[in-house]
């Protein structure tokens, strides 16, 4: 039982981010300005454009460069765009049903912050 939990420490903590990354930024690059266009009453085209800017960056950060420096960056503007889009979501009362996802995606987002961060210090 020890065992299980201390694998899924392990796994929470040190495992490779980069899936999370990519999947994170094509949502803030493709789905977030999608559903601030068809979801949000009060059209926040700054997220919008900021979470396509972070979501791109995030990818090429992710995908071509592989740089830890940028890959941090990214994760951390990736965690911006997300707690903005789940404050804009609660500020219009949409925080709910299948909007959750976005909350999710922005836990993932923090957590991909701490990993890369904790990645960082390592090296």
């Amino acid at each position: 039982m020890n065992k299980g939990f201390k694998r899924i420490k392990e796994i929470f903590w040190f495992s490779d981010s980069e899936p999370n990354e990519l999947l994170i930024g094509m949502c803030h690059l493709f789905v977030l300005p999608l559903a601030i266009y068809a979801d949000f009453e009060v059209k926040n085209y700054l997220l919008a454009v900021g979470g396509m800017i972070a979501g791109f960056y995030q990818i090429y950060a992710a995908a071509w460069c592989g740089c830890l420096n940028k890959r941090l960056i990214a994760v951390q503007l990736a965690c911006i765009i997300g707690i903005g889009t789940c404050i804009n979501l609660q500020a219009q009362g949409l925080l709910n049903g299948s909007r959750l996802g976005w909350l999710i995606i922005c836990l993932f987002a923090l957590w991909n912050t701490i990993r890369v961060f904790k990645e960082k210090l390592h090296k």
